[in-house]
């Protein structure tokens, strides 16, 4: 029995390793001027000056709603909420010494359930996060410009292999494997949901597939993305980009080799993870 428990203590430390690598490796690094290493670059680019995009609010959407993974009867009992990171960590080091390190060690459930959250509204968590963040300095390539235009830079390539070990730790699990994780332990991720009180959103698991879903729409960009700096942070010099939600111009950042990955894996995932078709639409606030 003991190593039944042992057993279901690591499948949970699995699900919540390779659940926050779905979503948490993309939403949590911002271009902060602090991080950038800049370079020159020799390319002679003369793009047009871009103008700072106004600020308007983002328009109200219907969000799916899907029903909630059903509870099985379970040999052993799930572990408490807040009495689980010892666990499950200790167990996930004896799976994988490279997954464990890519865990935020306290909290672990309730950073991954905010998270979501935040990825399915489009946004990207500022604090609380899940998962480490890769290693810095973001860099970025200067490149020539005309005197009178604005400065522009690109993002060099060396930064997107700071992406690769969560990209590959990732695609290497099982859809169906890790869609069986999730409906297994569900409750305790529904438990954390609940936590948060926002009573105007049906359940978690309607969440987590709007944030997939936010995910997979993200354009994948096979050319050099340019940036400029009008202010403090960089943005993406092309306007249709820089208006993308926050979630999905940080997708932009793991380069697009890593984002082809990331989504494919992800889109077999989802198919895993739906039980039915939606069962309503829901207007978010």
């Amino acid at each position: 029995m003991a190593s039944e428990a042992n057993k279901s203590v690591a499948t949970m430390a699995g699900l919540i390793v390779v659940a926050a690598v779905i979503v948490g490796i993309v939403m949590f690094f911002f271009f902060r001027s602090d991080e950038a290493n800049v370079t020159e670059s020799v390319s002679l680019v003369e793009p047009e000056q871009i103008p700072e995009p106004p600020i308007t609010a983002p328009p109200i959407e219907a969000k799916p709603v899907y029903e909630a993974p059903e509870p099985e009867p379970q040999e052993e009992p799930l572990p408490q909420l807040s009495e689980s990171d010892e666990t499950v960590l200790s167990s996930l080091e004896e799976m994988s010494d490279t997954g464990v390190k890519l865990v935020v060690p306290e909290e672990v459930v309730r950073k991954f359930v905010r998270a979501i959250n935040a990825a399915e509204e489009g946004k990207a968590v500022h604090e609380y996060r899940p998962i480490v963040s890769p290693a810095p300095p973001f860099k970025v390539e200067r490149q020539a410009t005309g005197a009178d235009q604005l400065q522009t830079y690109r993002m060099s390539e060396e930064n997107f292999e700071r992406y690769n070990k969560y990209v590959e730790s990732f695609t290497a699990m099982d859809p169906a494997a890790l869609a069986a994780n999730y409906k297994r332990y569900y409750p305790l991720l529904e438990e954390a949901f609940g936590e948060m009180g926002l009573k105007a959103k049906n359940n978690f698991h309607s969440v987590m597939i709007n944030a997939i879903d936010t995910l997979l729409a993200t354009p994948v960009i096979e050319e050099d993305i340019t940036l400029v700096r009008p202010k403090v942070f960089y943005q993406y010099a092309d306007p249709a980009l820089e208006k993308l939600p926050p979630i999905q111009k940080l997708l932009l950042r793991m380069g697009p080799e890593n984002a082809k990955k990331l989504k494919e894996h992800m889109q077999k995932v989802r198919t895993h993870l739906i039980n039915q078709q939606p069962t309503e639409s829901k207007t978010t606030p």
